[in-house]
């Protein structure tokens, strides 16, 4: 819109485009009344905003108790790729013991990294004999990933400050039942 000798006119964007002689309280009283009439409001409150898509929702996965050292532990398990794909992410905070275990086929080199994770974590890489081999604290939404400094099978995350509070540090075991730590065949 232009200024025109003390009233608006719209200028390449009318519906015909020029809108001459109109004063501005005429076109924002025209305006409103068009927007009340498009969203169906009649001196409503507008609707609340529509849920998150389905993608940024935290997953919840199926539970099991491992220890780590002698410290029993109910985790998350993600065994499938998708379910590692996402892991913790979108959780916008974590009770004391929340924790997700991460299983992958064999020992390899594994990356983390806090995508779409606003909280801080501990992880901890586990090799197939259960040691653990490195623990790292990882912040939130950073997405520099963290490698493992050699190959592990399971990466384990939980709060931060869950690892040193319980004492748990390189070498220490973790128990992983062997039919939590099977991986589902693939047809």
């Amino acid at each position: 819109m232009s200024r025109d000798d003390g009233g608006w006119r719209m200028v390449d964007g009318g519906l015909n485009g020029v809108c001459h002689g109109r004063s501005r309280p005429a076109v924002l009283v025209l305006l409103g009344a068009l927007a009340a009439i498009a969203c169906g409001c009649k001196g409503e409150e507008s609707p609340p905003p529509p849920p998150p898509a389905p993608a940024a929702l935290p997953q919840r996965l199926t539970t099991a108790t491992i220890r780590v050292g002698e410290i029993p532990l109910v985790v998350e398990v993600a065994k499938e790729h998708a379910t590692r794909q996402k892991g913790m992410m979108f959780r916008a905070n974590l009770a004391p013991d929340e924790a997700m275990l991460f299983i992958f086929d064999r020992d390899s080199n594994l990356a983390f990294w806090m995508k779409n994770t606003p909280v801080d974590l501990d992880l901890a890489y586990i090799r197939s004999d259960g040691s653990i081999t490195q623990t790292e604290r990882m912040k939130a939404n950073v997405v520099e990933p963290v490698y493992s400094r050699e190959p592990v099978r399971f990466a384990l995350e939980v709060p931060p400050g869950w690892l040193q509070k319980h004492g748990v540090d390189v070498g220490m075991k973790v128990i992983i039942p062997a039919d939590v730590a099977a991986i589902p065949e693939t047809p």
